[in-house]
């Protein structure tokens, strides 16, 4: 305690002589850098090589005893606690990889940091299927060469992040949300401090998990229920790949959750009695042949069909009621083929006697197709869709159609 005061004694005396000195000379010390020896320059791909052979090889780890430099962005950091003495470290445009930090300490690196990695006395292996490089030293093995210099994220669809090429990256999903079971909750348990899984989904079902330490700043706040974008640090443990948000910034979901719709017009003929179709508006007329659309129970709700036979051509027309449209309207329909040689088409008229075909997705087999988001943007005002069946001679076709619906985004 006595060594204490007297250094604390001393720098007071200092102190005062040293300013009114660097008044008068306008001038200030520099402090002195340590080096850090830069030795052969390699690549952050060069690593995932050195890596892939030692995986190849069974496993394990290897060391670097000489001076190696490799050069990257920080890409995150432990500084908002969703991460621990941890850092993402991600080549430039000519380097297309990435790799986690382990360090031996945290703190010191910031997201925007380009920074120079002296490798000697590192070990290159993973922690659970994550590539890294443990034992990093931030002042003896790290030089910052220039800072808020941050990476753009790389655009990517979440089914490709299975093919391993996206490990320790920084991404952006363009169009995704939380699983509905997660909406209206937080990223983790804050007050406990637990780390929490929550998954996200894109449109095509495809799921990942959303990894969110109840360290993190961000780990009280509240998952939002939209869709939208997302950008995060692409990690993994053992086969699963996980989701790292560095900020909720970054959390760009405020669109409509996928399949959320403004109904216009719709029919799922379920409240339609059975036997011949003749709902109030709309029109079922055999134009050639006595083919009709015909309404039909199944375990899982009414449907319509219509039949060709052998003996007769067959065309016949279902027209809707009139619908008016709003900005950005769609349709979208499911349908179902039961024999070959026959023909649905979808078409759209503004004034019930010139006809468009739309381009939707019709069945051409026996699972149920759906038409996809057929958009009618270019049309305005009142429209009718209609569905033409068509049926050649000697040909006993069969077509089945269910859930029409017009709706807005």
């Amino acid at each position: 305690m006595k060594s204490i005061i007297k250094i604390l004694a001393i720098a007071t005396a200092i102190v005062p002589a040293f300013m009114f000195s660097g008044c008068i000379q306008g001038k200030y010390d520099t402090p002195e850098v340590s080096e850090v020896p830069v030795g052969d320059t390699v690549t952050i791909t060069r690593l995932w090589e050195i890596y892939d052979s030692l995986v190849a090889a069974g496993g394990g780890t290897y060391k670097f005893n000489e001076d190696h430099s490799v050069f990257g962005y920080i890409t995150m950091s432990d500084k908002i606690g969703n991460i621990y003495k941890s850092a993402y470290l991600q080549g430039g445009a000519d380097d297309d990889k990435a790799i986690n930090l382990h360090l031996l300490s945290s703190g010191g690196l910031y997201e925007g940091d380009y920074v120079r990695l002296n490798l000697k006395g590192l070990v290159l292996g993973d922690y659970s299927g994550m590539i890294q490089l443990d034992s990093v030293h931030v002042d003896n093995n790290i030089v910052k060469l220039e800072t808020r210099k941050f990476l753009e994220p790389e655009l990517v669809d979440m089914e490709n992040i299975g093919t391993g090429l996206y490990v320790g990256k920084l991404v952006k999903f363009r169009k995704v949300q939380f699983q509905q079971q997660y909406v209206g909750k937080t990223y983790a348990d804050k007050e406990g401090q637990k780390t929490v899984n929550t998954y996200i989904e894109d449109e095509l079902g495809n799921t990942m998990i959303v990894r969110t330490s109840g360290y993190a700043n961000f780990a009280g706040d509240t998952i939002p229920a939209g869709s939208g974008s997302l950008v995060a640090i692409v990690s993994r443990y053992n086969t699963d790949y996980q989701l790292y948000i560095r900020n909720t910034d970054e959390v760009q979901l405020t669109g409509r959750r996928f399949g959320d719709v403004d109904e216009i017009f719709e029919n799922n003929f379920d409240a339609s009695p059975a036997g011949e179709f003749a709902d109030a508006g709309w029109q079922n007329n055999a134009v050639q042949g006595n083919a009709k659309w015909m309404c039909q129970a199944t375990t899982d709700g009414n449907i319509l069909s219509v039949s060709g036979n052998n003996a007769e051509q067959n065309e016949t027309w279902l027209i809707t009621p009139e619908i008016t449209l709003q900005p950005n309207s769609y349709i979208s329909f499911k349908t179902r083929m039961l024999t070959a040689g026959n023909t649905l088409t979808a078409l759209i008229s503004t004034d019930g006697t010139n006809w468009t075909q739309l381009p939707a997705n019709i069945a051409t087999s026996t699972d149920w197709a759906i038409s996809g988001d057929v958009s009618l943007a270019q049309y305005s005002g009142n429209i009718r869709i209609a569905f033409k069946f068509e049926s050649p001679v000697g040909v006993a076709g069969k077509y089945f159609l269910d859930d029409v619906k017009v709706f807005t985004k």
